[in-house]
């Protein structure tokens, strides 16, 4: 890059917001900066108007305070054949590096996770008999380790062929850059229809706000999927509480849908064991049982409170551990993860006396108008309180998603319109609020 026009887009930096610098002013390429002119290219006529009207005065300020010089600033179209070479190389897919950690040998089986791991194994063995396999469950208990893993051995045994992981959000931000010109979304159409193996992750945050990019999903999905090309989808809820229009949803529903629950106390010893062979910690079979009984939170939470042991073992040069000192090194974790169970438990008893109710009843299906409101101020405060989700506060309730959402905004209504309902929800939130 010319270390002037260099200069010129760092000074340009300073004044536009990242998200839009990098979608217009970074797509420019530079034709020649002399003291008399500059000319741009840009790659788009939608890109070339917008700049022109919005941007066009910070690159020519940027200019002067770059180089001492006022000058006028041309922005001119990039002809077809150089439009093609910058789509080629923005949307050019470079081969995707899955995580050497993240391997079927180093997955830990047991009862809450064989399902799926048993499927993730077959779309190696016979890709797309199961198509698509759908991998559900809360954060942290494997979902993307098995993704890596199905990518990397379908590599390892077929090199030649194309295998791709993405994350919904940004598969999402790349369709919305390609929609800047009719050449850029053929592209990207024909990136995604190239691929052997799709593996796609959090597809619950794609949303039916988002009718194009669900109409270019559902093209692409089934034009992978009538060519027998493995996909694989991870979400942390079931297909059916997806917040996606609903012939996408049926879609999901043709392959397997493999539930992950929280590992087991089998699976986190074992996920103990390898991992402090790994940093070598050098712990007892006693002393991982006892960290197995104190974190059941999940994979990422077991994986912390080894690294929190392994930074005190270098800090402190520490030859061993006793039980006392892995309980005092994990203290904040194991208080904040009791702390705020307890919480939740208590969230739901204390509207229930609020309103002279057992909690059960609370809990339970009763339509009757003095269960409504007290069970969906518990929905709401877990919610908004706790920043748990709506399908994790669903599951608490054995209730759908959308109920969830119904009840949020009934309490929404109610605290615009009624002050002392108002006043006694912010009352419940400051006692319970989870810092």
């Amino acid at each position: 890059m010319d270390p002037s026009w260099k200069r010129v887009l760092e000074e340009v930096s300073k004044e536009i917001p990242p998200t839009y610098f990098d979608k217009f002013i970074y797509t420019l390429q530079l034709e020649s900066l002399t003291d008399d002119r500059c000319i741009l290219i840009a790659p788009s006529s939608n890109i070339k108007t917008h700049v022109e009207k919005k941007y066009q005065n910070h690159i020519e300020e940027a200019i002067f305070r770059a180089s001492g010089n006022r000058v006028p600033v041309e922005i001119i179209l990039e002809s077809a054949s150089n439009l093609n070479e910058v789509l080629q190389e923005k949307f050019k897919d470079k081969s995707y590096s899955f995580n050497p950690d993240y391997s079927f040998d180093n997955f830990i089986v047991g009862n809450t996770n064989r399902l799926a791991f048993s499927a993730a194994m077959e779309c190696v063995k016979n890709p797309a008999e199961i198509n698509p396999l759908y991998l559900f469950g809360k954060v942290g208990v494997g979902k993307t380790h098995l993704l890596h893993s199905i990518g990397s051995e379908i590599l390892k045994k077929e090199p030649w062929k194309t295998v791709h992981y993405v994350d919904i959000k940004s598969f999402m931000s790349e369709f919305l850059f390609a929609l800047q010109s009719r050449d850029s979304i053929e592209s990207f159409k024909i990136k995604y229809q190239s691929y052997n193996c799709l593996l796609i992750d959090d597809i619950q945050l794609l949303n039916t706000g988002a009718e194009k990019t669900q109409e270019e999903f559902f093209s692409i999905f089934n034009f992978l999927f009538e060519r027998k090309r493995q996909i694989v989808i991870a979400s942390d809820r079931p297909s059916s509480e997806l917040p996606l229009h609903e012939r996408l949803k049926s879609r999901f529903v043709t392959g397997v849908q493999a539930d992950i629950q929280p590992p087991d106390r089998d699976i986190r010893v074992g996920i103990l064991e390898k991992n402090c062979q790994i940093l070598n910690l050098g712990l007892s079979s006693e002393h991982i049982q006892f960290i197995a009984d104190l974190i059941e939170d999940d994979t990422r939470a077991l994986l912390g409170a080894l690294n929190d042991l392994a930074l005190h073992k270098r800090a402190f040069s520490h030859l061993f551990f006793t039980t006392t000192m892995i309980e005092e090194i994990l203290k904040n974790r194991i208080f904040r993860k009791k702390n705020f169970q307890l919480s939740q438990d208590k969230v739901i008893e204390h509207i229930s006396s609020l309103y002279n109710l057992d909690p059960n009843e609370v809990m339970g299906k009763s339509r009757k108008p003095e269960y409504v409101i007290p069970r969906h101020l518990c929905m709401y405060v877990l919610h908004k309180g706790f920043r748990l989700n709506k399908s994790q506060v669903g599951r608490m309730f054995s209730a759908e998603h959308t109920t969830v959402i119904h009840a949020v905004r009934n309490i929404e209504n109610k605290i615009k319109d009624d002050k002392e309902f108002s006043i006694k929800v912010e009352e419940v939130l400051n006692r319970f609020r989870f810092q």
